[in-house]
C-alpha cells in the first residue's frame, strides 16, 4: 500500500500511472501530465475514453473523450460536471497533490461514470456530492 510522504511530482505520479494503468497513455511535457485509457465502470458499461491532465503544482481535470456525454432527452444537464466539459469527481481538499491520481482520480472517475450511466436511465443522480457552483468553492473539484 502506498503512504503519502508529501508532494508527488509529475514523474512520480508517471510512474503510479504506469504501474497501475498500464493501458492508460501517459506522458509528461511540458510541466504537465496527460494520461488517455478506456474505462469501462460495470460489465454492461460502454467503454469510455477519457483523458486526465495535471499540471505540476496544479489540480487534475478530467474529460471524457468518447463516447460523447449526453443530455437526458428532458434537456437537463448532466451533473456534476464544470462547464459540461469536465468531470467534477470530489469536495475542494478531497484530492491533494500527495496522493496518485492513479489511486484516486481514476477510480473516481470510474464511478463517477457509473453513476452517469444510472442517471441517463433514471434521472436521478445516486453519486451524492455536491453540484459545483456558488455554494462550493470552484477549485475544479465538487
Amino acid at each position: 500500500m502506498y503512504a503519502a510522504r508529501g508532494k508527488l511530482g509529475l514523474g512520480e505520479q508517471l510512474a503510479f500511472m504506469k504501474l497501475w494503468w498500464p493501458g492508460f497513455a501517459t506522458v509528461v511535457r511540458r510541466g504537465r501530465l496527460r494520461s488517455e485509457g478506456d474505462l469501462v465502470p460495470s460489465a454492461l458499461s460502454a467503454t469510455y475514453r477519457v483523458q486526465i491532465t495535471l499540471p505540476g503544482g496544479g489540480l487534475p481535470e478530467v474529460r471524457v473523450l468518447s463516447p460523447k456525454l449526453e443530455e437526458r432527452g428532458d434537456g437537463e444537464l448532466i451533473p456534476h460536471m464544470y462547464g459540461q466539459e469536465r468531470l467534477c469527481l470530489c469536495l475542494p481538499g478531497q484530492w491533494t497533490g500527495e496522493k496518485p491520481i492513479a489511486m484516486t482520480v481514476v477510480p473516481w472517475t470510474s464511478v463517477w461514470l457509473y453513476f452517469y450511466e444510472v442517471w441517463r436511465a433514471t434521472g436521478e443522480w445516486l453519486g451524492g456530492g455536491v453540484e459545483p457552483g456558488d455554494d462550493v468553492d470552484n477549485d475544479g473539484k465538487d
